[in-house]
């Protein structure tokens, strides 16, 4: 067994590059101890997906591995684990093309700098052609056959158990059919039974009614003859009379208040500002701006053909107005007339949908707002909105922080995107680039360099969802 120790970074910072030599046919043998590192720090790996991947000699295999990962919590805390060779990395002979080993974690991917993979030959001419391994997939495919096994299984049961279910129910529907039956001749029985009883009842009553009948008639039309002469001799209210006292009554005039009047057509030179008293009233043809005064802006050197609503009181009053000329589609405007020296408010138009429901939109303005927010170590964040669209540039002067960290201060709720999202800038004066993660709880942590200081600059942008 050989064992080896590789000293990786994530900065893959050129250095001389560590050797791993095997042997084809060699199984399970190699292992190596990887610690890892960024800019020179251990890498804490815990809760991260370790794979080595790699491309061996002329690009005939290519190996992605996590099966050969092995660790404990401590080691994978110091960024250390030990990595064994599946057989398949050694199954051409030469030099690999490339050699490193990635960590994932949700989003997140980084990969270490690359190390040498030497594979000599051996005598066996015989050996197998190089595959391409992909361990990661294949336990995927396992688990997806386990898990369509168990519900081929899990559906044969419920399948077998349906087929029970509907036997139980076959046979308590044949027992009903039978207690129904049964039922159904008793109840003929005892309706033909109950029938010749009532006829008889009904016989031996009828003369008795008969009787009662005839002497309850006689007694009515002697009331009713009774009362017709009482009527005749009565003392009744005259019409006029009876107008007089039930129309204050019945408030018939208030009644008639209430009836919304046609006030037919509006005269050209009126002044819709004086259009106060109730009812409904027509404009037709007339030009708005000349003909007839404070119509809607919009309606303003246009030829109008509507109707015009006056509801309320004169001292609270509400104006609708339709248009229908022919040119566009229905159209309502409103304002309404209050206060203490009344006057009306601006016409606000209603927006109206097409026959599909839809409502379209022109000349729809959205608000831009702005905000600077200093996150810590002199970095300044300079924020603009527009809907959900945001634009960010960077500026101040950056005192050192180092790679991974987050800020102190947390960017406001209006600013926070639904996903993290990586802000790339530069800083003045050089090449040095870095970017940002500006994470959904408002939270910004550094991705440049460890200690770098300088001017932060760029713009970057992105959506809020």
């Amino acid at each position: 067994m050989s064992h080896k120790t590789l000293n990786l970074d994530l900065a893959k910072t050129p250095i001389l590059k560590s050797i791993v030599y095997g042997r084809i046919g060699d199984e399970d043998m190699q292992t190596v101890t990887v610690n890892i590192t960024s800019r020179d720090t251990p890498v804490d790996l815990t809760g991260f997906t370790i794979t080595f991947e790699g491309i061996t000699s002329g690009g005939q295999t290519k190996v992605f591995d996590v099966d050969g990962i092995s660790s404990t919590a401590t080691g994978l805390k110091s960024g250390t684990f030990d990595y064994t060779f599946p057989n398949m990395a050694f199954a051409v002979a030469g030099n690999y093309e490339i050699a490193y080993f990635s960590i994932v974690k949700g989003d997140k991917r980084d990969t270490t700098g690359e190390f040498d993979i030497i594979v000599d030959g051996n005598a066996d001419i015989d050996a197998p052609l190089a595959e391409t391994i992909i361990t990661e997939y294949n336990k995927l495919v396992k688990e997806l056959h386990q898990i369509t096994d168990k519900y081929i299984s899990d559906s044969d049961a419920k399948f077998a158990d349906l087929n029970q279910k509907i036997a139980d129910l076959q046979t308590k529907i044949t027992q009903y059919q039978n207690t129904v039956k049964n039922t159904a001749d008793t109840a003929v029985s005892t309706i033909n039974t109950t029938k010749d009883s009532a006829v008889s009842t009904i016989n031996s009553t009828k003369d008795s009614a008969v009787s009662t009948v005839n002497s309850t008639a006689s007694s009515a039309v002697k009331t009713i003859n009774d009362a017709l002469e009482e009527f005749k001799a009565g003392d009744f209210y005259t019409k006029a009379e009876s107008d007089a006292k039930f129309a204050t009554i019945q408030s018939l005039t208030d009644l008639s208040n209430k009836v919304v009047a046609n006030k037919g057509n509006i005269a050209s030179g009126t002044d819709l500002d004086n259009v106060i008293d109730i009812g409904t009233y027509r404009i037709g043809g007339l030009t708005g701006g000349t003909d007839i005064i404070n119509v809607p802006s919009e309606r303003s050197g246009t030829t109008i053909y509507a109707y015009l609503t006056v509801s309320g009181t004169t001292t609270s009053v509400v104006q609708e107005l339709i248009v229908y000329d022919s040119k566009t589609v229905s159209q309502i405007y409103s304002r309404s007339r209050s206060g203490s020296t009344p006057t009306f408010s601006p016409w606000s138009k209603t927006v109206m949908a097409d026959d599909s429901g839809k409502v379209k939109l022109t000349d729809f303005e959205v608000t831009t707002i702005s905000e600077t927010v200093n996150i810590g170590n002199g970095l300044s964040l300079n924020f603009q909105r527009k809907g959900e669209f945001v634009l960010v540039r960077f500026s101040g002067s950056l005192t050192a922080i180092n790679s991974g960290t987050y800020f102190s201060t947390a960017v406001p709720e209006q600013w926070r995107p639904d996903g993290i999202k990586e802000l790339i800038g530069h800083f003045a004066s050089g090449a040095l680039a870095f970017h940002v993660d500006l994470e959904t709880d408002g939270r910004v942590k550094w991705w440049g360099a460890s200690g770098a200081t300088g001017a932060p600059r760029g713009t970057a942008m992105y959506f809020l969802k």
